[in-house]
């Protein structure tokens, strides 16, 4: 070492350059304090109380609550869909379909008083009934109408 040129100016650069890595070090350790240590904050448990005396459990059910709202008023503003398979939307239409056979034929029922037989009706009468029309009846509530107007008249 002695023998090269230059050889001791290295060690006094590496030795410089160790010094400021080193200090640099030196000042980034902690000193321990003397201070107690800070106290640990309480675990958090769904009794902790969060704001105006209200628990942690509070808090959550009230803001879940407020969410779940959000989300049904929102379905029922945009109208969702929920995604069915290809025999739900079948089972659908034949539901559908079959419903509407359904009033289609409930339609062509006729009325219940025509169907039942009311005691101590006349059979004759009940014919009577069957073959009046629409308008055969119209005319004879005019005539009861113009019959009635003739007896009044001459009553008085």
């Amino acid at each position: 070492m002695a023998g090269q040129p230059g050889a001791g100016t290295l060690w006094v650069l590496g030795g410089a350059a160790l010094g400021v890595c080193l200090a640099g070090v030196a000042g980034q350790l902690v000193e321990p304090s003397t201070a107690p240590p800070k106290p640990k904050p309480p675990p958090l448990t769904k009794e902790t109380v969060v704001f105006w005396d209200m628990r942690l459990w509070h808090v959550v059910g009230i803001f879940s609550l407020f969410v779940l709202s959000i989300i049904i008023t929102l379905c029922c503003v945009f109208n969702c869909r929920v995604p069915r398979t290809r025999k739900e939307i079948e089972a659908r239409y034949l539901q559908r379909k079959a419903a509407k056979m359904y009033t289609d034929k409930l339609e062509t029922v006729p009325p219940l008083n025509e169907l039942t037989e009311v005691p101590g009706e006349d059979k004759k009468k009940k014919k009577k009934k069957k073959k009046d029309s629409v308008d055969t009846v119209a005319i004879k509530v005019e005539e009861d109408e113009k019959n009635e107007a003739k007896k009044k008249k001459g009553e008085k």
